[in-house]
């Protein structure tokens, strides 16, 4: 298939889960609407891996199909499809129409106010993970997000959880129990969660608290005494962006060094000034995600 021709835009190059897309999208978003030019949001990473990758990540797939998002989606047709942006020019495969490409590489894990100075045919690479990437679309985003598709299904679980809101606490597990992925991101002890929980409850007296996990068994083991929980069963039945929007529903958020439980957290403060709790530090380098977590927010040890 004849690659498309990119150079008339900016290219998101996708990576990572759906918190991270997001991210990318926003980033890609905010620069097409400065330059006035198309935006392109290539999934090439999801659907042929090139070795020069060398990714050391939890396999992912592209998980924005809820989402009625603001560019051209690409695949296979991309330049970049089996031919990553990493690529030195020397070296990009021929025949894909990449040789020509720009490429701006994140160089850093917060802001870079240089991603300004990029010209359209760019393709951006990075997880671009601070709201500083996509300022003057904001809102933009949030209603992409907020009015993605759901099922009936999903609607019900939906509506149940605005008609009961509670406290939520969001307990990343999953891959982050894996020790390649635990040293580096770390994780946010039970211990953490427990302090936050008692933090939040003597903002708001009397209210409840309600358990999202991506290893409800983990999490009952390690909350499962503490009273006044509900340990949510229906994340089965939702999607992720669905999953999103409810715990966005809450009155209160306790975060996980998560870039999923961050855009949940954001969604809420977005719709509410209840209180925030977001682990600190972010990951096991120590950085401290100045310029991801709102000013607003507050943090607790993670350990």
């Amino acid at each position: 298939m004849a690659s498309v021709d990119i150079r008339d835009g900016i290219c998101a190059y996708l990576q990572g889960g759906l918190g991270n897309q997001l991210f990318i999208v926003a980033a890609g978003w905010e620069q097409a609407n400065r330059l006035g030019c198309p935006l392109y949001i290539d999934g090439a990473r999801f659907l042929g891996a090139d070795p020069i990758e060398f990714a050391k990540e939890t396999p992912r797939h592209i998980d924005l199909a809820a989402v009625s998002l603001p560019g051209v989606v690409l695949g296979t047709n991309s330049p970049w499809f089996k031919n990553s942006p990493r690529r030195p020019k020397l070296i990009r495969r021929p025949g894909r129409s990449s040789g020509r490409l720009a490429v701006y590489r994140q160089p850093v894990f917060g802001f870079d106010e240089k991603i300004n100075d990029i010209t359209v045919g760019t393709t951006i690479v990075g997880y671009f993970q601070s709201p500083k990437y996509f300022a003057t679309v904001a809102d933009r985003v949030h209603d992409m997000i907020w009015n993605a598709s759901t099922t009936v299904a999903e609607d019900v679980q939906l509506q149940r959880i605005q008609a009961d809101p509670r406290l939520t606490v969001h307990m990343r597990r999953g891959d982050y129990l894996g020790a390649a992925t635990r040293a580096h991101h770390g994780i946010a002890s039970a211990e953490y969660f427990e302090r936050a929980i008692d933090l939040c409850e003597r903002l708001v007296p009397g209210q409840q608290a309600r358990i999202f996990s991506d290893s409800p068994v983990v999490a009952r083991e390690e909350l499962g005494t503490r009273p006044r929980l509900e340990f949510f069963d229906g994340v089965e039945s939702l999607g992720t962006v669905a999953t999103l929007k409810a715990m966005a529903l809450g009155r209160g958020f306790i975060m996980s060094n998560s870039s999923f439980s961050w855009w949940a957290a954001w969604l809420m403060s977005r719709l509410s000034d209840h209180p925030v709790v977001a682990p600190r530090p972010w990951d096991t380098s120590g950085e401290s995600a100045s310029d991801l977590l709102l000013a607003e927010w507050m943090t607790l040890d993670a350990r």
